[in-house]
C-alpha cells in the first residue's frame, strides 16, 4: 500500500561546512564594498539548490538584500522604483536599489537553462548601481556558459568557484536519519551507503521506501522491511537522463545491459559509430553522475545505478543485446599465430579436452540458467523465492570464479568450460 511521506522540509545542511565558510568569506567581502560572483558546479542532485538557500539565509543575517531567479529559470528584472524581486524558492523581497545602504545578493539557479542569459544579466548588471554586489550563480558541471564571463564586467572582481562533490558517509548517514525522522538501522544503513553520498538519491530513496512502507519507523529506529528500490527513485533518474541527449540515455542503456564498464570498441560497434565519435557522448554521460572516469575505465558509479538503468530496458531487448554482444567478443578474440598450425590439423586431430567448469552450487546453476534466459535480477528474485540483494550475492560469487565482470562474459566463459547446467540452454 502507497502512503503519503514528505521528508523535513527545514532539514539542516549536511557535510557542507567548508563549502559555506568560502561563501561567508565572499559575503564579507561584498559588504565591504566588493564585487565578486561564486560559481557552484556540481552533477544534477549534489545538493546546488540547498546551498544557494542557506547562502541566503546567511545573506540576510549579514543584512543582504536577496534577488534572484527561481528554479524556472526566470531571472529577476530590476527597475528603478521600488520593486518585487523572485528568489528561489518562490521567496518575493522588497528591495531599493538607491542609496548607499545594503549590500545585494543575486541569486541564478540552474545558469546553464536561462535563454537570453547574456542580455537579461547585463540589464539585470546595468541596475545595481553600486559595487556592494555578490553573484551566486549554479550550474551543472560541463553545462552551459561560465557564469563568471557573463557576470563579472570587471576582470578584477573575486570569483570563487565551488565544485560540489558526493556528501562524505557521516554526513550522509546524517541526512538519512533527517529524512526518515529516525536512526537507520544496519541494514538501512547499508543500503543508504550503496549510493556513495549521492543527496538527492539518498532523499528519493528513502522518501519513496516510506512511501511504499519497506521501511518502518520501531520507535527511535528505522528498519527495513523489503529492500525493494522504490518507484520514485526510479521515475527520479529516468527524469533526470530525459534532460540530456538521446545518444547519451541510448549509451548509457546499453552500457547499463552489458554490464558495469564501459567498453568503448564494442558500445561503438553497437551504436553504429566510432570510439572518437563516442567522445562527446561519453563526456554527457560522466556529467550525468551515473557514470565515471576513473582514470584508466568508465565505470557505472553504483551497482544499483546501473541495476535502475537495466530495468528500464524492455526484456525482449535485453536478450538481443546479449547475443549480439556475445557475437562481437566471439568475432573480436583472434586466433593466436602459433595456433595456427594447430588449426589447420584440427580436423585429423581429436578434439582437445576443455577444462571442467569450477565447482558450482546448486543454486548457482540454477543462477547460470536463469542468466541465459536474459532474466534481470528482480526476475530471478521472484523465480527463485529470493531477495534482489541475495540473487546479487551469488551472482558476484559466479562472476569471481569465472574470472568475469560482465553476464556476457559469464556465459561465455561457462560455455568454454562445458558447464553442465547451460546445455541445450544457449539463445539461438
Amino acid at each position: 500500500m502507497l502512503t503519503t511521506f514528505s521528508a523535513p522540509i527545514d532539514q539542516p545542511l549536511r557535510g557542507r561546512e567548508r563549502e559555506m565558510a568560502r561563501i561567508h568569506d565572499v559575503l564579507e567581502h561584498g559588504r565591504g564594498g566588493g564585487r565578486a560572483v561564486v560559481v557552484i558546479e556540481g552533477q544534477p542532485g549534489c545538493g546546488k539548490t540547498r546551498l544557494m538557500r542557506e547562502c541566503m539565509t546567511l545573506a540576510d543575517r549579514l543584512g543582504y538584500v536577496t534577488a534572484g531567479s527561481s528554479r524556472t529559470g526566470r531571472p529577476a528584472r530590476p527597475a528603478r522604483a521600488p520593486h518585487r524581486l523572485q528568489a528561489p524558492g518562490h521567496r518575493e523581497v522588497s528591495a531599493r536599489y538607491r542609496g548607499p545602504v545594503r549590500p545585494i545578493l543575486v541569486l541564478i539557479d540552474e545558469f546553464q537553462g536561462l535563454t537570453g542569459w547574456a542580455e537579461r544579466t547585463a540589464a539585470l548588471r546595468r541596475g545595481l548601481h553600486h559595487d556592494h554586489v555578490v553573484w551566486v550563480a549554479a550550474r551543472r558541471t560541463g553545462m552551459g556558459p561560465d557564469p563568471s564571463c557573463v557576470l563579472l564586467s570587471d576582470p578584477t572582481s573575486r570569483c570563487e568557484r565551488i565544485n560540489l562533490g558526493l556528501l562524505p558517509p557521516t554526513a550522509a548517514l546524517e541526512l538519512a536519519a533527517d529524512t526518515l525522522g529516525a536512526v537507520p538501522s544496519p541494514l538501512v544503513v547499508r543500503l543508504v551507503e550503496q549510493f556513495d553520498g549521492h543527496p538527492r538519491l539518498i532523499v528519493e530513496l528513502l522518501t519513496g521506501m516510506r512511501e511504499e512502507q519497506s521501511i518502518r519507523i520501531d520507535g527511535d529506529e528505522a528498519t527495513l522491511v523489503t529492500p525493494r528500490l522504490p518507484d520514485r527513485l526510479r521515475a527520479r533518474v529516468g527524469t533526470t537522463l530525459a534532460q540530456y541527449s538521446r545518444e547519451c540515455r541510448q549509451l548509457l542503456c546499453v552500457a547499463a545491459v552489458l554490464g558495469s564498464e564501459m567498453e568503448y570498441e564494442e558500445l561503438a560497434t553497437m551504436l553504429h559509430s566510432s570510439p572518437s565519435a563516442l567522445l562527446p557522448v561519453v563526456e554527457e554521460a560522466c556529467a550525468t553522475g551515473v557514470v565515471r572516469n576513473d582514470g584508466t575505465r568508465t565505470v557505472f558509479h553504483n551497482e544499483l545505478l546501473r541495476q535502475i538503468i537495466d530495468d528500464s530496458v524492455p526484456d525482449a531487448l535485453k536478450r538481443a543485446l546479449y547475443r549480439e554482444a556475445a557475437v562481437l567478443r566471439a568475432v573480436r578474440q583472434p586466433v593466436p599465430p602459433a595456433d595456427e598450425a594447430a588449426h589447420a590439423t584440427a580436423a585429423a586431430s581429436p578434439a582437445p579436452t576443455l577444462p571442467d567448469h569450477p565447482p558450482l552450487s546448486p543454486r548457482q546453476h540454477e543462477l547460470l540458467l536463469l542468466v541465459g534466459e536474459g532474466l534481470t535480477n528482480q526476475q530471478m528474485a521472484r523465480r527463485l523465492g529470493l531477495s534482489p540483494h541475495t540473487v546479487n550475492y551469488h551472482l558476484r560469487k559466479l562472476f569471481k570464479c569465472f574470472g568475469v565482470n560482465s553476464r556476457i562474459d559469464l556465459l561465455r566463459a561457462a560455455g568454454e568450460c562445458r558447464a553442465p547446467s547451460l546445455a541445450g540452454r544457449r539463445e539461438p
